[in-house]
């Protein structure tokens, strides 16, 4: 008789493939062989056509499964007890049943995920389907390292990102955050996410925002922003002028009120801004600043304005003069 174990992994390549005529036709020749060739097969045939009466092992305890093949194995034994030889190498096709090699199709495979985490510098990730995501300092983004077919998702755990999205019409590209979700089909749009708000701006296509499974949808094109609160479940409308200026180094202010021009400052230094007296200053600011320090900047609004800066240790403060 050929060696069992050869024949063994022979007749489960054929149970797997039975289209394989070629190998149907080894099994065939082998089991002509001799009567223990057939029983052989047939001993491993029976388990093979018992198994699929079991769940599907990734949806049941894998210590009752073993338990179960043992039982099924235990009543082959006794219907057939002259046979006790064949029961090491059925046991042998147990255990890759159990471990689901032959038995049963892969499931399919979830897309790896993947997590981009900067600290103290920004950094960017290419996505397999070509959109550019740069990630700000500090922050959190988990994206699969292979899309799933028609869908195109990533999600911003934390912090502030500029996308560039690569456009496919048949797979719109989500980004999730928190509760939220912003969907676009090819665009370039920039997302600050913190504890408390979500800022979107669009700069290139258009895009909707969704705060929330029940509220209703935002739709932006390039040139707009907002601002969702969540806390107060609010969205605001605000300027889109400097929302990526973190990536691009600068900064624009277009007749822009000194209250709004310092906000956007505080944002882009991370610093806490007062202006105090502001409905006196009606003058509208106008500048372009590529990889300015703030005194820099300082300097030209007090040359715009009559104001006097107070720095402070937490916060600086905009004073008339």
């Amino acid at each position: 008789m050929k060696d069992n174990t050869e024949f063994q992994n022979i007749i489960l390549i054929h149970l797997n493939a039975p289209e394989d005529t070629a190998l149907e036709q080894q099994v065939k020749a082998i089991r002509e062989q001799s009567p223990e060739n057939e029983q052989f097969f047939q001993d491993v045939k029976t388990v093979w056509d018992t198994a699929p009466l079991t769940q599907k092992l990734s949806a049941v305890n894998p210590k009752l499964s073993v338990k179960k093949f043992k039982d099924l194995l235990q009543q082959q034994i006794q219907v057939r007890p002259r046979s006790y030889s064949w029961y090491k190498y059925a046991a042998a096709a147990v255990l890759l049943l159990v471990a689901g090699y032959w038995f049963y199709p892969a499931a399919p495979v979830e897309p790896d995920e993947l997590v981009k985490e900067t600290r103290h510098q920004i950094d960017s990730v290419l996505l397999v389907d070509g959109t550019k995501i740069m990630l700000s300092a500090n922050s959190k983004l988990k994206y699969p390292k292979v899309f799933a077919p028609g869908s195109r998702q990533v999600t911003l755990l934390s912090g502030q990102a500029f996308f560039k999205v690569h456009r496919d019409t048949l797979s719109p590209f989500n980004v999730m955050i928190g509760k939220s979700k912003v969907s676009v089909l090819g665009t370039s749009f920039n997302i600050n996410y913190t504890h408390a708000a979500i800022s979107l701006a669009v700069k290139t296509g258009k895009v909707m925002f969704s705060p929330n499974e029940v509220s209703s949808s935002a739709v932006l094109i390039a040139g707009q922003a907002l601002k969702y609160d969540l806390r107060q479940q609010r969205i605001e409308w605000i300027n889109a002028a400097n929302a990526n200026s973190w990536a691009t180094k600068e900064l624009q202010f277009v007749d822009m009120p000194l209250k709004e021009v310092c906000e956007q400052l505080s944002a882009y230094y991370h610093v806490d801004i007062v202006v105090e007296d502001q409905e006196k200053q009606a003058k509208k600011f106008n500048a372009r600043f590529t990889n300015s320090t703030l005194e820099e900047i300082f300097a030209v609004l007090q040359q715009t304005y009559k104001i006097k800066i107070d720095t402070q240790a937490t916060h600086i403060t905009i004073k008339n003069l």
